[in-house]
């Protein structure tokens, strides 16, 4: 019986949560959000991204955003409390750049939290473990 070989990639600038979504510290302690290309393969063609409003707040466990493919809607949660600051648009108009361009044009919002710790997160060799444990 072959193994199914699944290639995606890993931004080793970043930090990633046991749901796939990536985090990147920017200069101004906000934090941008995307999903991993893991994900994007996982979960097929991304039809629609549902965004919240700039300047929303969210608690921890609290829906921050959507994606809808061919055969669901995947709601994503806020690992930590915080202020929504600013959403990429792009997305929304052009759902395709989520799985073409995951940890480039394609992430999804950056994030003010009130407090976090991204020791919380897994490191890029952690998540690839995680990953391989799956």
């Amino acid at each position: 019986m072959e193994e199914e070989v699944v290639e995606f990639n890993i931004a080793h600038n970043r930090k990633y949560s046991i749901d796939h979504l990536w985090y990147q510290e920017k200069d101004d302690e906000k934090i941008m959000v995307g999903i991993s290309e893991f994900m994007g393969v996982e979960i097929g063609e991304v039809l629609r991204v549902i965004l919240p409003q700039a300047e929303t707040m969210v608690d921890e466990g609290q829906d921050m955003f959507s994606l809808w493919t061919g055969d669901e809607k995947i709601a994503f949660t806020a690992p930590f409390s915080g202020t929504i600051t600013e959403v990429n648009g792009e997305v929304e108009i052009n759902p395709d750049l989520v799985n073409e361009s995951a940890y480039d044009l394609g992430w999804i919002l950056v994030l003010q939290p009130f407090q976090f710790d991204m020791e919380n997160l897994l490191e890029p060799d952690e998540y690839v473990e995680y990953l391989s444990e799956l």
